[in-house]
């Protein structure tokens, strides 16, 4: 039980019991609601008492004397009737007339052992009847309050629950405008698959020409030292020769030169990028 419920009860408890001591003095002075207050008071007090009186009652004590006083009218009526043999009808009988008897008997027993419930006085039943109304009157004020608490949780938990339908129906709605939103810049933008691919292309082509470029100085490097070589290996030649072989000298300077100039030309033949 909340604490609100708690100091709720308590507080309307608190007002009900002005009315519960109105309740009393009208019972006292208006005559009509006397009387309804002490029929209401003797019923209650006649109730209570039987239920006492019931429960401290013994049945087997009420049983052996059913058995008991059967048991005595039938020796009775043994000794006031005639020995003579019956007949099956006569038999019949006597079994009907014994269970009437048993009938009586218990009626009668029952009846000894019924308790005789005096009465209230007057003042007393009022007293009783006025108490238990205006006890009635707080215990349904308590009731009240306990049902229009619970009624009041409940509704302030539908409230929650449908406030949180609400939000959850709006982030819906949002969450397919951001959806839609999407798709539509999805169209509007080129595939990444296809910038990828085309960004892959680029780098490609442009490692092919570096790699081209590191080729061609790979070769100019390799014709600067084959012609270092050749004219290392003239000079050689011209030492070794004698001098009065200067024609001799003459035709192989010539050859060397045009050999030098040949290869001028394949290198300046040689595409540059």
């Amino acid at each position: 039980m909340s604490l609100t419920l708690k100091i709720t009860s308590l507080f309307v408890r608190t007002l009900a019991k002005p009315m519960a001591n109105a309740i009393k003095r009208n019972a006292h002075e208006h005559e009509r609601f006397r009387r309804i207050c002490v029929g209401f008071a003797q019923r209650i007090h006649r109730v209570d008492m039987r239920m006492r009186l019931g429960l401290l009652q013994d049945p087997a004590v009420i049983d052996r004397q059913i058995k008991k006083e059967v048991a005595a009218a039938k020796a009775a009526r043994d000794r006031h009737a005639t020995p003579t043999v019956k007949t099956e009808e006569e038999m019949k009988a006597e079994e009907e007339m014994t269970e009437k008897e048993k009938e009586d008997i218990k009626k009668r027993t029952e009846e000894k052992f019924k308790p005789r419930i005096r009465p209230l006085s007057e003042q007393k039943a009022i007293e009783t009847g006025a108490n238990f109304v205006a006890e009635s009157f707080i215990f349904a004020v308590g009731i009240s309050v306990i049902v229009f608490e619970q009624w009041r949780q409940r509704r302030k938990a539908k409230n929650a629950r449908d406030d949180i339908r609400e939000d959850l129906e709006e982030l819906q709605i949002e969450l397919k405008t951001v959806k839609s939103e999407l798709e539509e810049l999805r169209k509007k933008q080129p595939d990444p698959v296809q910038q990828g691919k085309l960004l892959s292309f680029w780098r490609g082509s442009g490692v092919a020409e570096h790699q081209k470029t590191e080729e061609e100085h790979r070769a100019e490097a390799k014709v600067a030292v084959a012609k270092e070589k050749e004219a290392k290996r003239l000079r050689e030649l011209a030492e070794a020769a004698k001098p009065s072989s200067a024609s001799n000298l003459t035709s192989t300077s010539t050859k060397a030169t045009d050999l030098s100039q040949e290869h001028s030309t394949t290198d300046d033949s040689r595409p540059h990028r």
